[in-house]
């Protein structure tokens, strides 16, 4: 896990907004964790992770720019509507942050694009909303 995304994961379990509305977060794919988390009330969690990192070079330029994305996945077992909340209250604080606070220091966070897409189980059981972050 990149160190911007373990500072993504931290904010937003410390935001006051965010952390009522879930039981907690989860850094990358850990479903025996998800599970344990969607069992405690408010039966919500966010789950980040990393994606593909590329580079891009432009003519000119002694150095690539690199980008990134990071997948933010608000989980919800109660209820569509709560998992919609969830992701609009993690969209929101992603677009105000410049940076984000990370072992003593800050990260800058430049995003640049924030995709979402709608999912739920097969079982109908949990309601997911996959938040795609682009960022520089």
């Amino acid at each position: 896990m990149s160190s911007l995304s373990a500072a993504l994961a931290a904010a937003l379990q410390n935001d006051s907004g965010i952390s009522i509305l879930i039981s907690g977060v989860i850094s990358g794919r850990n479903f025996t964790l998800q599970d344990s988390l969607l069992a405690t009330s408010p039966y919500a969690c966010i789950a980040v992770c990393d994606l593909p990192v590329t580079r891009k070079p432009y003519l000119g330029a002694s150095d690539m720019d690199k980008f990134g994305q990071i997948e933010v996945r608000c989980i919800s077992k109660d209820s569509e509507q709560k998992c919609k909340d969830l992701a609009d209250a993690v969209i929101t604080y992603l677009s105000s942050a410049v940076s984000l606070p990370w072992q003593g220091a800050t990260i800058p966070f430049n995003l640049t694009n924030i995709y979402q897409f709608s999912d739920a189980s097969d079982d109908l059981k949990t309601w997911l909303e996959i938040l795609t972050i682009d960022y520089i």
